[in-house]
Parts: C-alpha cells; structure tokens; sequence
C-alpha cells in the first residue's frame, strides 16, 4: 500500500511543475541511449536524467537567439 505522505508529496510536486507551465511527458527510451543517459550522469556530466534529456531537448528543440554578423 503507498505511504499516503508520498503520494501527497508527488501530488503537491507535480501541481506546482504543472503551475510553473511545465509538462510531464513519459516516453520509452532505447536501451542503449539510456546507457548512454545513465553514463553521463554518472560520470558528473548532469545532476541526473531529467537534466540531462532536458539539455538534449533544449538543444535539439529550442530555439536560440543567434549571433549573426552580415
């Protein structure tokens, strides 16, 4: 049976993600690019996976104000 604190403190977690605008998206990764996820965190590259698959969104997705000189 879940400990009804637990459950209070994801719901109260979420809600405020929810609030600040953000998403919960749950997606199946590959084997081999979680390794790959797993790896970078582990070698102190990002605090954990949620960073470090927002950094790969960020980069792939976001759009950048780019520097251009004409």
């Amino acid at each position: 049976m879940p400990d009804a604190k637990h459950t209070e403190r994801v719901q109260r977690f979420r809600k405020s993600r929810r609030e600040r605008g953000d998403r919960e998206m749950n997606v199946w990764v590959p084997a081999p690019l979680g390794a790959a996820i797993d790896h970078a965190v582990e070698s102190g590259r990002f605090k954990n996976r949620q960073e470090a698959i927002t950094h790969a969104l960020e980069a792939t997705f976001a759009q950048k104000e780019r520097n251009v000189v004409t």
